[in-house]
Order: structure tokens, then sequence, then C-alpha cells
């Protein structure tokens, strides 16, 4: 049962371009993004330096306001001192609402233009004196490491005076504590692909054979013993809130629009519930059916109640386990506003649609969803269409979120194992 008393947590949002914060619209209350340096997630799209200001503009013009925190948590070498104090400037500047920070440099910056920070996980924040230590030099919130149980959260936080903590609740997990990981540095030979520096190659996510120095093999079977499953804690949202965690952090820059909306829906109904008194094992089980449908590596609870085990390591596949897929259906030829019907150009000839089933409409700017309201072929309105045995083109009547253009390309989600 809740109590009134306690504050409702932060949803905090990974973005990684703007196709992705457009479309997640308005339902996390703040975002995190980084920009082509300085962050933990480098060959992620990423936005521009000059795209700083528009971003804060765009989360403070939503209604509610949503807040903006840039990412500049890698380790810092000598020769990027002053493009890290130019980028943090121009986060004033741009009235960021806070900078996520790993490094002292970029700390000490933050504290001389005066900006909000946050400690990153990677600082691996364990213990009540590491955390009043970080509060004590004027951070605002404590990303703690994630291998840490809920006892010793709450521990943490009943020590704390102002400083707010953020805590994961959902995404990729890795091996290494908190990210704090060289093994992709040695495997790629350049301390530039090392975790700690942005450019993961993520080799925990591959096969691998053991040998000891005398050149004898572990018996090994061609399970991925690295592949740590995703965290997953839609079911556990009461206890979490109840420990007066100020932030639930949603893992995937690295991920499409979709899952970050379909993760963000989730997760704000979860908490929603909680307040209204009306979070069910009803909800809890179509939670979870919504989010297998977007990219996952199946679901554990990582460190909260437990030290994890090998039940915890996805040790069959590599990447994606949902069963559900993007599948490409066609592309728009042409669209009529005043009708809101668009022809569309059908080139998945192993695909079947019907009335009033839900797509997506996407280009390199935007992603949109929608619902097909008409099919029509050859002026003839139809309930559903297997695509292989019709005409390559058809008309949809549809009432679309905005105008699409030519040459928008249209998907949606199934069970087939047709990948786009």
């Amino acid at each position: 049962m809740k109590s009134n008393s306690i504050d409702t947590p932060e949803l905090l949002a990974p973005v990684q371009d703007w196709k992705t914060l457009k479309f997640i619209e308005t339902i996390p209350d703040s975002i995190y993004f980084g920009l082509e340096n300085f962050n933990m997630r480098r060959n992620a799209q990423n936005f521009k330096e000059n795209d700083l200001g528009k971003i804060v503009e765009y989360c403070h013009s939503q209604e509610p306001p949503s807040k903006a925190y840039l990412c500049t948590n890698i380790l810092i070498y000598n020769s990027e001192l002053e493009e890290l104090k130019r980028v943090i400037r121009k986060a004033k500047e741009a009235e960021i609402d806070a900078i996520i920070a790993h490094d002292i440099a970029a700390i000490e910056y933050a504290r001389e233009f005066d900006i909000n920070f946050h400690i990153s996980t990677q600082a691996n924040i364990s213990n009540i004196m590491s955390a009043q230590y970080y509060e004590n030099l004027g951070a605002e919130r404590l990303i703690l490491a994630r291998e840490l149980s809920l006892d010793q959260i709450k521990e943490i936080k009943q020590s704390l005076k102002t400083c707010q903590i953020e805590c994961f609740v959902h995404g990729s997990m890795c091996t290494s504590i908190s990210g704090r990981c060289y093994f992709s540095a040695i495997v790629e030979d350049s301390s530039e692909y090392s975790a700690n520096r942005g450019k993961c190659m993520q080799p925990c996510r591959r096969e691998w054979t053991v040998k000891d120095d005398q050149n004898n093999e572990f018996i090994y079977n061609g399970e991925m013993f690295l592949n740590a499953k995703d965290l997953c804690m839609i079911e556990h949202i009461p206890e979490l809130i109840e420990a007066n965690i100020d932030a639930f952090k949603i893992e995937g820059r690295m991920k499409d629009p979709l899952y970050v909306k379909t993760v963000c829906q989730c997760y704000r109904e979860a908490i929603d519930s909680y307040y209204t008194n009306t979070f069910t094992q009803n909800k809890i089980d179509g939670w979870l059916k919504r989010l297998s449908k977007v990219y996952n590596r199946s679901f554990h609870t990582g460190f909260y109640f437990q030290t994890p085990t090998p039940e915890e390591i996805q040790l069959e596949t590599r990447g994606n386990t949902s069963k559900w897929k993007r599948a490409y259906i066609g592309k728009i030829l042409s669209y009529n506003s005043n009708t809101k019907t668009a022809n569309i150009l059908i080139e998945n000839q192993n695909l079947s649609i019907e009335e009033g089933e839900r797509i997506f409409i996407e280009n390199e700017q935007i992603l949109l969803e929608d619902v097909l309201k008409k099919i029509f072929i050859s002026g003839e309105k139809v309930k559903s269409i297997q695509l292989g045995k019709s005409s390559s083109s058809i008309q949809i009547n549809a009432s679309l979120q905005s105008k699409p253009q030519s040459g928008d390309r249209i998907f949606k989600i199934t069970r087939t194992p047709k990948i786009l």
C-alpha cells in the first residue's frame, strides 16, 4: 500500500537522436543524451554540439516540462581538457538541467560554471562514505553502482541529507562492475575501445573458449557465459518507490525509438498505478508481455535481491531474444491531405495486414505510430489482405499523426521471423 508522503520518482529515458526524442513525447520526466564525444555511448547516433540549445528548449517547452541531462561521463585525458571545458560551458549557456559526470575534471568544470552535476554509475558508488563524499562535493544526484542490493541502496539513501539517488530499473547489464571494463580495449588493441571511453564493442556478448597456461581447453558447449540478461524491475516498482529512490533510469541509448517509448510507457503506467492503488498482477503480466515484444536478452532483477547466478546469463542467444520483430511492409508513394489517404507500394510479399492493425511510418528524421483504419484495393474496401496474393500497390485510408512524405517506409511488429 502506498504512502502519501512518498514523492513520485522521476522517470529518466535514454535518447540518442531527434527521432527518439520526439517519438517518446512527454512520457518520461527527463531525458539523458550524449554529444559526439565524452559519453559512454559514442557508437550511438548522438546529437551534434549545435543541438544543445535546441534539445533543452524542446524539453522545457513540453507540457509538462521535462528535464535534459548531458552525459560527460567517460575518462578524460589531458589533451581533451580544453574541449571538455568548452562543451560544459556551452551546456551552461544552453541552460542544461545537469551534466552526468564521472571524471573529476568534468565535476570541477561543472562546479566552475555552477551547473548541477550527477555522479555517473561509472564512479561505482557502493557505500555510505563514497556517497557522502560526492554529496559534500556538491553533487545534486548520485547514480549508484548497479551491483547494490535494495537494502544497501536504502542505507545509502538514509545517510544523505539533500543528495538524490538514481538507480537503473531496466535495460542491458554488463558482466563487469558498473560497466568499468577494459575487455573490449584488449580485444580491439586500443584504449579507445574501452567501455570507460565510450566505444565498447561488447565482446562479452560473443562465444568464447577458455584455455589455461598449458593449453588445456575447458569443456565448452558454445554457451555465451559472459552474456548477462537484461534488467527488468517492472514488477517490483512498489519496493523501489518505498525505498525512496528519487529517479528510475532506463538504459538504452543504443536502442531504437520504439524500444524507448514502449519501456517508458510501461514504467510510467507502473509508477502511476502504485499511486492510484491499482498495481495488480494482471497489469504486471501485461507490462511484461509488452516489454517482451521489444529488444531484450530475457529478463532478471540484477543485484536488487540476490547476487546474480548462472540463471541470469543468456547462454544461448546473442542479441535480441524477442519473438517479435520489425517487419517491413512497403513505402509511401503519395499522400492526400484532404482525404488523409496514403497510396502505398507493397514490397514485402510474405506478410498479411488487417484493418485496425498498428503500423509505423519512418524516415531518417521521424517515426510515427498509427492504425490502418481502412484498406482499399483498386477502390474496393477489404478487411484484410495477404500481400503475396495482391497487386503490388494498395490504397490505405488512415488518420495519420502528421503528413507522411513520399518514400517514407512502413513496418509493423510481427511474430514472423523476417527481420528488417
